[in-house]
């Protein structure tokens, strides 16, 4: 390759390393000097004119076929340099190097480009196709534009270092990367990242990263997909992240993350899809709640010990979501704002055991509508103020004494078995609860659970609590008859109060006429009188023993004798009803 002569003494040694197929280090020796934030005091003999490094690409075709990279490590470059539609199969690497204007790459395709430990102004790839590795690391740039890029390698930014103003630090929607997309490493983007429809073939490592962007979503990346784990353990979100649609082929970490969002979601993940479980270990914060809508999660979800905040709506949003296992907010999860689970499916077990959710306003856990194995609601620090369950079907309910909602609507829930086993009369406080008033649903499941059990005497005094709570919704003479069975019979539930209440009437009626015997009807053929026959006789309408019609009352006792009848008649009819009643149900 012919060497220009009006290259300076590093630009000639550049050439030459080139046409050797070797590498030029202009910091080697200068220690003090290889820190790019002090370019500014670097002299001539490390300075590269960014036109002479186009010459040289631009010429690779001419060079021999030994050639395969161009490598520069400290050198300051000047001008721009512009490699817009360069094709080459020669390998990048401009390595800690400070360059005093923009990089424009667009659409244009090498081997593979490193800028590793580079201070930039901005650099501009747009469609750029690298056919092996993109790194970056530890770059301090102005802004990264790659936008329908592709990598057919990896794309390292661990450590690197992103500021804009005017947009998103690194705004790449539509790229694709056919390996690992590594942003770990104390990764800064001030600005944020937009990755919208990008495709990562392996993970997307933004462990430890910072991004920050006071215009919109700190990390922009609906439609996004990534082949295998999304980690963001230990990174913080200055403006919340928008996975919408996104999908993830293996395990999403939130472990121990910061994400703060004053505009709208901390996590915005509607409808998102992830191929493992969803875990947020050692106290993920998300301030402006965490939308789940329509999610479907392969493994579990685990909030344990996360701070949900959202003033504006549900600080845990997620009605329609599937996950294939556990669905875990325990161990000091709070979720100020309320928690939205309506119409999910969980397939293991949805638990809140340990979870402190007094804070919510206002104050709902709302779960209706939906599937779940087994729901704890045992252990709780503070309950909730309103809980729904309504339409809700679930195996098995965990509680315990501290489980005390003002508020608990059951209406239309379905449940196998409720543990621990607690007195029908405790259970019964539950559906009182009810902010929509009288729910015989919530009794007949309540009843139908006792009689599974074997507890027959827990489900009767269930259903007639169902009929003591109806009877207050009826209109006064309907509420007197009420009164009236249930006074007697305990609505049918309770019949051994007939045989007292007969006892006592006829005892009664016997010791007055006992007192007051009635006058023969007539003289022949008339049976000898016996005060509890006679009155046995008078108060009990199907009975016939011939006194009542050979004695006849007089004065007062005939008012007694009236009574008696009357008595016997509606304690009688009463009977019918509540036996009815439970016959029909049996």
């Amino acid at each position: 390759m012919r060497v220009p002569e009006d290259l300076s003494p590093p630009e000639r040694l550049l050439w030459a390393a080139f046409n050797e197929g070797g590498r030029l280090d202009l910091a080697e020796g200068r220690d003090a000097h290889t820190d790019v934030r002090r370019a500014a005091e670097w002299g001539p003999e490390r300075r590269v004119r960014a036109a002479a490094l186009t010459a040289l690409l631009r010429g690779v075709p001419e060079a021999s076929g030994g050639v395969t990279a161009l490598c520069l490590n400290g050198a300051r470059i000047t001008g721009t340099l512009c490699l817009r539609h360069l094709r080459t199969e020669c390998s990048l690497l401009l390595e800690n190097c400070s360059f005093d204007e923009p990089v424009d790459m667009a659409h244009a395709e090498v081997f593979s480009l490193s800028l590793r430990g580079s201070r930039i102004p901005g650099v501009d790839a747009y469609g750029v196709l690298i056919r092996g590795d993109l790194v970056l690391s530890h770059v301090t740039a102005g802004g990264l534009g790659l936008f329908g890029a592709r990598v057919e390698g990896r794309l390292w930014l661990v450590g690197a270092r992103l500021t804009r103003a005017d947009g998103y630090a690194l705004d790449a929607p539509d790229m694709v990367v056919s390996g690992g997309l590594y942003c770990g490493g104390g990764f800064t983007a001030h600005g944020g990242v937009n990755v919208y429809g990008a495709s990562v073939g392996a993970g997307f490592d933004l462990d430890g990263a910072r991004l920050v962007n006071s215009r919109g979503f700190a990390l922009r990346a609906p439609n996004l997909v990534v082949a295998s784990d999304l980690t963001c353990r230990n990174a913080v979100f200055m403006g919340g992240v928008n996975v919408f649609g996104a999908e993830v082929g293996g395990q999403f970490w939130l472990n121990a993350t910061r994400l703060t969002n004053t505009d709208g979601w901390a996590l915005n993940a509607p409808n998102v899809k992830v191929g493992g479980g969803l875990y947020s270990r050692g106290g993920m914060v998300a301030e402006g709640g965490v939308n789940l809508y329509g999610a479907r999660i392969g493994a579990g979800v685990e909030l344990q010990g996360g701070r949900l905040v959202n003033r504006r709506s549900a600080a845990l949003r997620a009605p329609h979501m599937t996950v294939a296992g556990d669905l875990t907010c325990g161990d000091g999860f709070s979720a100020v704002g309320g928690v939205e689970l309506s119409g999910c499916r969980v397939e293991g077990r949805l638990s809140f055991r340990g979870a402190d959710l007094s804070d919510a306003e206002p104050g709902a856990l709302t779960c209706t509508d939906a599937q779940v194995r087994a729901f704890f609601l045992d252990r709780l620090r503070s309950a909730p103020g309103v809980v729904s369950l309504s339409g809700t079907t679930v195996e098995v309910i965990h509680d315990d004494g501290g489980f005390q909602p003002e508020h608990l609507d059951l209406d239309r829930a379905r449940y196998v078995v409720l543990t621990p086993y607690r007195p029908a009369r405790e259970r019964i406080t539950w559906i009182r609860r009810g902010r929509t008033g009288y729910q015989p649903w919530c009794y007949e499941q309540l009843a139908a659970y006792y009689r599974r059990i074997g507890h027959d005497e827990d489900a009767r005094t269930v259903l007639l609590a169902k009929q003591r709570h109806r009877r207050e919704t009826l209109r006064l003479p309907a509420k007197l008859w009420g009164h009236l069975q249930d006074v007697t019979v305990g609505y049918g539930y309770r019949p051994l109060r007939a045989l007292g209440w007969l006892g006592s009437g006829i005892a009664a009626t016997a010791v007055f006429f006992a007192i007051h015997p009635p006058k023969r009807a007539t003289e022949e053929g008339a049976p000898h009188f016996s005060a509890p026959a006679y009155a046995a006789d008078v108060f009990l309408p199907v009975l016939d023993l011939g006194q009542q019609r050979a004695f006849t009352p007089q004065g007062v006792g005939q008012w007694v004798a009236w009574a008696a009848v009357l008595a016997g008649w509606v304690l009688a009819t009463t009977v019918i009803a509540g036996v009815t009643r439970n016959v029909v149900r049996a």
